[in-house]
């Protein structure tokens, strides 16, 4: 959607307008947000920040502005600021403290291995960029399923093609998929 016609139906009709932007982007906002916490967020915190981004969305996009294009550069900084700011009040939250003379409190650095976070977070990256590599509609089929949840059903809907046809071609991509990986830690 592009912001021309995002300004005409926010002056016609912000509740529609909201409503779309909210269809549009409900995926991509989960997608950024769900990246970011997955380590550290429960599913109830990672809901919450959403609704937090697009609270944010809605208040402080001004269709006023001057800022031509799309919205989606606007929708993946404030998702991405909500999730940096969810980040910290749960990495803060999850620190040790140590009261001293009763009064006094310190936090100390969470005792998480930071080795294993680094490589949770390195081969999360290297399979989101193997299901990329896929091409369309691989991608969007794996995504969807093992990302999102959705069914067969759901996801034949989305790309166009027969409940059927989306479960054969998720078991050939998933070979392909495994293929890629191992061809990736072979290199390492």
């Amino acid at each position: 959607m592009t912001d021309e016609k995002l300004r005409k139906l926010l002056e016609s009709s912000p509740d529609k307008a909201h409503r779309l932007i909210f269809d549009e982007y409900y995926n991509y906002v989960y997608t950024i947000i769900f990246n970011r916490l997955r380590s550290i967020a429960s599913m109830e915190d990672i809901d919450e920040c959403i609704s937090d981004a697009f609270s944010d969305i809605f208040m402080k996009y001004d269709p006023e502005s001057e800022y031509s294009g799309d919205i989606k550069g606007f929708v993946a900084m404030i998702s991405q600021r909500r999730s940096i700011d969810m980040f910290r009040r749960l990495n803060a939250r999850n620190a040790d403290t140590v009261s001293i003379d009763g009064d006094e409190v310190i936090q100390l650095a969470s005792s998480e291995r930071v080795d294993e976070l680094a490589e949770r977070s390195e081969t999360a990256h290297e399979v989101l960029d193997a299901v990329a590599s896929l091409g369309e509609p691989d991608s969007t089929i794996v995504m969807q399923k093992y990302y999102y949840g959705r069914s067969s059903n759901e996801i034949a809907d989305m790309v166009g093609m027969k409940a059927d046809a989306v479960r054969k071609r998720l078991s050939r991509v998933l070979k392909r998929l495994r293929e890629v990986l191992s061809d990736i830690h072979e290199g390492r």
